[in-house]
């Protein structure tokens, strides 16, 4: 009797540890399809479809070695420190190109400090990595259109000169004798009251002087200056 006994439980311990290995060991690393790992360990992490293109920028932007980006959200405010919340000096738009001098927290630094007061303290301007890439976006006519037209979308008389306007507006911002912020400060062209006979249409560039007003003859889109202007 014990010499039937002996081989049964060492069959029993053979059964018993190859089960123990599948349930505690096996399944949770490989899964099951009983869902053991449900049970009794952490279900395998699945596999994500990600981007190659956004990984590498994402772990190009943690490389401190590189400094060099170009922005690629349609507008991208520049703040006085590393903080959402922080007041908004000006912005950047998709496409372009940007040094940085220190990253911090999520942030990328443009300018050298400065101290605007005394006895403040100094300040520089900051910019969110996440809006950052390591190669130039490639930007379609479409959207291009797209992001001029929101540039001047409260121009006088849009619905007549729309095409016009979105020309020359991009020709002076590719002269880079305008930015795309001179366009938001106020809505886009401004009808122009001194030119009774013609389709005149004015924006300011660099500043809000006479010497920075850029008139657009809408007629013949013929673009000149105050000194130009023959009302």
């Amino acid at each position: 009797m014990k010499k039937l006994i002996m081989p049964v439980l060492l069959l029993l311990g053979i059964v018993g540890a190859g089960a123990g290995y599948y349930m505690f060991y096996y399944a949770p690393m490989h899964g099951s399809i009983f869902d053991m790992y449900v049970t009794f360990g952490p279900k395998p992490a699945e596999e994500k479809n990600v981007d190659p293109q956004v990984n590498q920028a994402q772990m190009d932007i943690q490389n401190p070695d590189i400094m060099d980006y170009y922005v690629d959200e349609a507008t991208l405010p520049v703040r006085s420190k590393p903080d959402v919340n922080a007041f908004i000096e000006g912005s950047m738009y998709r496409g372009d190109q940007v040094h940085l001098l220190e990253k911090k927290h999520g942030w990328g630094r443009i300018t050298e400090y400065f101290v605007y007061q005394e006895n403040q303290p100094a300040t520089a301007q900051w910019i969110p990595l996440d809006g950052l890439v390591t190669k130039k976006p490639e930007i379609s006519a479409d959207e291009r259109r797209k992001t001029l037209l929101g540039y001047i979308d409260k121009s006088d008389d849009i619905g007549k000169y729309q095409e016009t306007f979105i020309k020359t507006t991009d020709q002076l911002l590719q002269q880079q004798r305008c930015k795309p912020d001179d366009f938001m400060e106020t809505g886009g062209w401004v009808r122009s009251v001194n030119f009774s006979k013609e389709d005149v249409y004015f924006v300011y560039c660099g500043g809000m002087k006479r010497i920075n007003k850029i008139y657009l003859n809408a007629q013949n889109a013929t673009v000149f200056g105050p000194d130009d202007a023959k009302p």
